[in-house]
């Protein structure tokens, strides 16, 4: 099976590049108060974040001995992102600690094998893939009103989570994902390391959820508006 590696590590970088970009250009409109340009450079942030989970998990695929052709061709038709990246999660797992998928809950596996599992699995499912519907939307170019699927009513509460969405959210998205990401790639790559780092690794994980839960959007819009007035005010001050 031919590998693509290569590619997809480009494709990462470029999306890695853009993110760079928007979220530049994000916090200086929060900076000059301009809610239109934010919600705008938002929406295209929160984009691009998800293209980014998407590549990620292709580069995670073609890691070199991590998983067999038949699995590669299980992973990449797997189309869905949520169900991609918990199927990267059970097929490491499974793989490394040689269990079959069925039995990753079972008392027969190992306790500290499965309680990570479990700890990583509703991690994921929770707080970075739960909102499928809402990465559709956006993906579709609904970014003001979601629609249904059949697209006859406006779905209010999509809706409502799409114009909640703001910079301090996404950006400890993106750096879940990122960790998240290693975790797997220890797992699949070398056990010894995974175990090795794992607790390191969970730990800044946990700390990222708990910012996630905690930090309040208004307070970081507030802190970049005052240092841009103090910048002003310091700039325009005359010399005595």
């Amino acid at each position: 099976m031919k590998t693509y590696y290569k590619q997809h590590c480009e494709n990462l970088r470029m999306i890695e590049k853009a993110i760079t970009s928007v979220q530049r250009m994000l916090r200086e409109y929060i900076r000059k108060d301009q809610p239109m340009n934010v919600y705008i450079y938002t929406k295209l942030l929160s984009h691009l974040i998800n293209s980014w989970a998407e590549v990620r998990a292709l580069k995670l695929i073609y890691e070199k001995a991590a998983f067999s052709d038949a699995e590669k061709l299980k992973l990449i038709k797997c189309d869905q992102l949520d169900a991609r990246w918990i199927l990267l999660l059970t097929i490491s797992f499974c793989k490394s600690y040689k269990i079959l998928p069925r039995k990753l809950d079972s008392v027969e596996t190992p306790i500290t094998a499965r309680t990570r599992y479990k700890m990583l699995s509703e991690l994921a499912q929770n707080d970075l893939l739960e909102s499928s519907q809402l990465r559709n939307r956006i993906a579709h170019g609904q970014w003001k009103y979601a629609f249904n699927k059949d697209m006859l009513e406006i779905n209010q509460q999509l809706t409502m989570r799409l114009r909640q969405e703001n910079i301090v959210k996404l950006q400890l998205k993106y750096k879940m994902f990122k960790s998240l990401a290693q975790i797997i790639h220890d797992l699949a790559v070398s056990r010894p390391t995974f175990e090795r780092d794992f607790d390191k690794n969970f730990r800044k994980l946990e700390g990222q959820k708990a910012n996630f839960h905690g930090r309040k959007y208004d307070d970081y819009k507030n802190m970049l508006i005052a240092r841009r007035q103090k910048y002003i005010q310091t700039k325009t001050k005359p010399a005595t």
